[in-house]
């Protein structure tokens, strides 16, 4: 569980979408495999395979595509709960969390990091006190580590490189 949360707070943007390719991609592959037997049985097993694979590729970008939801729904739910916690009755949770869950979708690609990286830290907070390290301890040490994650994973430490296009030698202009 240490290797998964150093994962989560380090690679955790490039790991969810690979994984989310992959283990949705599977199933496609299945339900692709199971569909070209029942329809493709004069194609053979050439038929079988070209199920399997488009289900893959298909259930693949589906996978990605709906990890955007799922970052919705998690913000939005964390929204509805939080605000659910300080107002009585379920209309405004409800309306504060679709609003985020809105904010969540629309912004999915830029909280990715963010969120995986705390995903990391709260499992690395756990694995510490797992390990019986004092709480405050491992909090600044989880603390410390999520801050590193989302600076890493967010490219915060990258310079910025600029180009200048310039037509020096391009073009042949209208006065020649």
């Amino acid at each position: 569980m240490l290797i998964v949360s150093l994962i989560l707070i380090f690679a955790g943007r490039k790991v969810i979408k690979i994984l989310a390719f992959l283990v949705v991609g599977l199933i496609g592959a299945s339900i692709g495999g199971a569909l070209a037997a029942q329809y493709l049985t004069g194609a053979g097993s050439l038929g079988n395979l070209l199920g399997v694979l488009l289900g893959f590729v298909i259930g693949g970008l589906l996978g990605v595509m709906l990890l955007a939801v799922g970052i919705g729904l998690a913000i939005g739910y964390a929204a509805y709960v939080l605000t659910a916690g300080f107002v009585s009755g379920t209309t405004i949770p409800l309306i504060v969390g679709f609003v985020f869950f809105i904010i969540g979708l629309a912004l999915h690609n830029k909280v990715l990091g963010f969120v995986t990286a705390l995903a990391g830290g709260l499992l690395l907070f756990d694995v510490l006190q797992l390990y019986g390290l004092d709480p405050t301890v491992s909090v600044i040490i989880a603390g410390v580590a999520t801050l590193a994650g989302i600076w890493v994973q967010e490219g915060l430490g990258r310079k910025k490189v600029t180009q200048t296009v310039s037509n020096v030698g391009g073009q042949p202009s209208a006065h020649n």
